[in-house]
């Protein structure tokens, strides 16, 4: 009862000094972890003693007895660490000592990571007490034997961890490396482009709250333990003659963790720890504990049974400012590093851009973080930089818009609108070309931007709006039943007025709609006789030149009308000048002019075998030439009825 008196002492002491520590600035990893990857070069060592002994084996009858021996017995352990690894010697009776790996390894599934600082799982791999046999063991004290029933050379272990705490954001990244360097103290930015304090080294925890890990060893792991001797799987070991397979068995370990405090429990095998750590103060992480507290009480099937108590203490080499290692999660890092390879140092990531080192994309819009920033100049924080309802990923590499311009093209309709919902091009302003931009069609004349004529009346909806301010939603704008198109492209009406020559014969009844005429005459006026000219004049052309003018339109439709309402005359379209130029040369361009007239009438569905031209110069004026009032006169088209074959 006396040794479990100062063993519980002893517990209590630990818990309190370790609890005393709470306030110290920095960050803290139990030394055997499997909860976090290794560091930057560390070298570690060890010391432990265990308690005096409260049982001895007795390797006849493969059992234990008390013992009143008071021996106590020291181990050492030491060890260096970089990145996943550590490696190094168990010494139990100097000059025993047994090499040992462990490996938190670090892998990618899928869009997932195992391990390291960004996952909520990890796993570890262990190999202890390599190429050791029965009388080199962790137990062993000067004048005891330790042929226990299961072997301890040679242990393989692996265990899934799970960390059940929150994640903090970049955010808290930053108020946490503030508080780490101390008031006072900033931030600034080095020489190598990263970032560096005025301190050597800051660390802090971000790992708050609980973790779990289980997982299964052989060898040391086998045997009595709490959890091994009622769980031993494919064990064919025998005790009496040491030989066969010592099984596979449970392992589980818990951490918790404050702060800079963190606190574990390991049921592995026939060991029961518990260790409390802190880490980072300065260089130096301090750690303590209790270890084989399952041999606080005799039991009669291994020994020898005494808890151990231990001090360690772990450096670090190389993380001054000149190097500029930092710490955060449970890693060391450079603040040049780019863990995710996205091209921004991860210490920019987490106190300029806020994004996350370990995410190459991290708002998931398909750009990296560094094409955002450096590249593209858009939001990595935000997928959808302008709020267009596209990703920023798929404006730059499938639909080539800017990332930054929620209307790329500036036509009214938003980037997404237009892919997403009216299937027009956002790099056009005017996808049917019909002289209205997108979003006038959509939202201001409500046309279909993919259709040029939306009414199917002959006329682009920019010809409507723009030029004859018909209805672009109706084919028939004055309800004449003509089409606009039809009376602007063919009648030469005005697809605003049912009754364009104002006769009171509706166009569509109209057979000459452009002429005012009677309504016994469907419209038209009364049939010329031979030889009388069509009262239609004032058509004109360039200078010198035999093009149409455009004002002239309405005439030559006018003169289409009459030509289609009586359908038997012939006619002479003549051209005449005035006497300004050479007189050959103004006789040839008025008959160029008469002809003109005359492919324009056939152009628009008149026969040509009712159509002769002529052209007399300046030979038959009909008013004076020494005015420009004459001579605009002179300067004329006569269309001549020259044959009836109604008569």
């Amino acid at each position: 009862m006396k040794n479990i008196g100062l063993r519980a002492l002893l517990l209590v002491v630990l818990a309190l000094v370790t609890l005393s520590a709470q306030n110290a600035r920095g960050q803290f990893m139990v030394l055997r972890s499997p909860f976090e990857r290794f560091t930057d070069f560390r070298f570690l060592v060890s010391l432990s003693a265990s308690t005096p002994p409260n049982s001895q084996w007795d390797e006849g009858i493969h059992s234990s007895y008390p013992t009143t021996e008071k021996v106590i017995n020291f181990n050492q352990q030491l060890a260096f660490e970089y990145s996943q690894f550590r490696v190094g010697l168990n010494i139990y009776k100097f000059p025993t000592m047994l090499p040992f790996i462990y490996w938190n390894p670090i892998f990618k599934i899928g869009n997932n990571w195992i391990g390291g600082d960004s996952s909520r799982w990890g796993l570890s791999i262990r190999g202890e007490n390599l190429f050791g046999t029965k009388t080199a063991n962790e137990f062993l004290g000067d004048g005891q034997s330790d042929k226990s029933i299961y072997p301890d050379k040679n242990s393989l272990s692996f265990l899934v961890s799970y960390w059940f705490g929150s994640k903090p954001d970049s955010s808290d990244y930053a108020k946490l490396y503030q508080e780490a360097l101390g008031e006072g103290n900033t931030i600034s930015t080095g020489d190598n482009g990263g970032l560096r304090t005025d301190l050597n080294e800051v660390r802090y925890s971000t790992r708050d709250g609980f973790s779990l890990a289980v997982g299964l060893g052989d060898q040391k792991y086998a045997g009595s333990g709490p959890i091994s001797r009622h769980l031993n799987f494919f064990s064919n070991y025998d005790v009496n003659t040491q030989t066969g397979f010592s099984g596979v068995n449970p392992l589980v370990a818990a951490r918790y963790r404050v702060r800079n405090l963190i606190a574990e429990l390991d049921i592995a095998g026939q060991d029961v720890d518990l260790c409390f750590a802190l880490r980072n103060l300065k260089r130096i992480d301090i750690e303590t504990g209790i270890i084989h507290l399952e041999h606080l009480f005799p039991r009669s099937t291994r020994g020898p049974h005494r808890p151990e108590a231990y001090l360690a203490l772990r450096y670090a080499f190389g993380s001054g400012d000149d190097v500029g290692f930092y710490e955060y999660g449970d890693a060391i890092l450079n603040s040049a590093l780019d863990s995710d390879g996205d091209g921004i140092s991860d210490m920019d990531e987490i106190l300029i851009y806020h994004t996350d080192p370990f995410n190459r994309d991290t708002d998931g819009d398909g750009l990296s973080d560094g094409d955002e920033i450096k590249i593209y100049k858009t939001n990595p924080l935000n997928p959808d930089t302008d709020g267009d309802g596209l990703s920023d990923g798929d404006e730059v590499h499938k639909y080539h818009t800017s990332p930054r311009l929620a209307d790329t093209d500036g036509d009214g309709l938003s980037d997404g609108d237009e892919i997403l919902k009216y299937h027009t091009d956002p790099l056009k302003k005017d996808t049917d070309g019909d002289g209205l931009t997108d979003g006038e069609e959509v939202l201001k004349y409500h046309t279909d931007p993919l259709k040029a004529d939306t009414d199917g009346d002959g006329l682009t909806d920019g010809e409507e709006v723009l030029q004859y301010h018909t209805n672009p939603l109706l084919a028939d704008t004055d309800g004449d039943t003509l089409p606009d198109g039809y009376e602007v492209n063919v009648l030469g009406t005005d697809p605003l007025k049912a009754d364009t020559d104002g006769d009171g014969v509706p166009d569509n009844l109209d057979e000459c709609p452009l002429t005012p005429g009677t309504i016994e005459n469907h419209g038209c006026p009364p049939k010329p006789k031979l030889g009388q000219q069509l009262f239609i004049s004032g058509i004109e052309f360039e200078t010198a030149k035999s093009t149409i003018l455009p004002a002239s339109e309405p005439l030559l439709h006018q003169a289409d009308s009459i030509l289609r309402a009586f359908p038997s005359v012939r006619v002479s379209i003549n051209g005449h000048t005035d006497d300004q130029g050479d007189s050959v040369r103004n006789k040839r361009l008025s008959l160029e002019r008469a002809s003109a007239v005359r492919d324009w009438l056939i152009q628009h569905g008149i026969s040509a075998q009712r159509l002769e031209v002529r052209g007399y110069g300046q030979d038959y004026p009909i008013a004076p030439n020494s005015t420009p009032d004459g001579r605009a006169k002179n300067r004329r088209i006569e269309f001549i009825i020259i044959e009836d074959k109604a008569k």
